[in-house]
């Protein structure tokens, strides 16, 4: 009789994906499912942002909702953005890490901190991912930002 195996089927109908270094932080157990579902959206760079809601016609202005100072891109809006930058700077120092920019998952992944820690660390960042992006939804539809 052979043998079945889950995996082997599911490799055979998916085919092999190569993997992301972001998977350990969007997945973590310790995250809450909407941050998950936001953290997920955000790494793939598919929240509607205001420079993608411009493009297709939505939106009028493509400037940052929080800050106003440059176009709300992903880039902008988690990393370049004052309000962001402050809320990252709070995580890192909280938890110990001094990453800075895009590679902050990954270089934290790869840190030689204890599986919890970095567990605590990607819950934390994944809560930060949630707030700023709920932050820039009450910007846009109450006109305030919370502090």
């Amino acid at each position: 009789m052979p043998h079945y195996s889950v995996k082997q089927v599911n490799e055979k109908l998916l085919g092999d994906k190569p993997r992301v270094h972001w998977d350990k932080m969007v997945w973590n157990r310790l995250n809450v499912p909407k941050h998950r579902f936001i953290c997920w959206l955000a790494v793939q760079s598919k929240l509607q942002t205001t420079d993608k809601l411009a493009k297709i016609g939505i939106s009028q202005s493509a400037s940052c909702l929080i800050c106003g100072l440059d176009d709300e891109t992903h880039q902008h809006h988690f990393f370049q953005c004052q309000y962001s930058k402050q809320i990252i700077i709070a995580v890192h120092q909280w938890i110990g890490f001094s990453i800075h920019g895009n590679l902050l998952v990954r270089k934290a992944g790869q840190s030689k901190a204890s599986k919890f820690r970095k567990q605590v660390y990607f819950a934390a960042v994944g809560a930060a991912v949630y707030l700023i992006w709920r932050c820039r939804n009450t910007s846009f539809w109450d006109n305030s930002i919370p502090t």
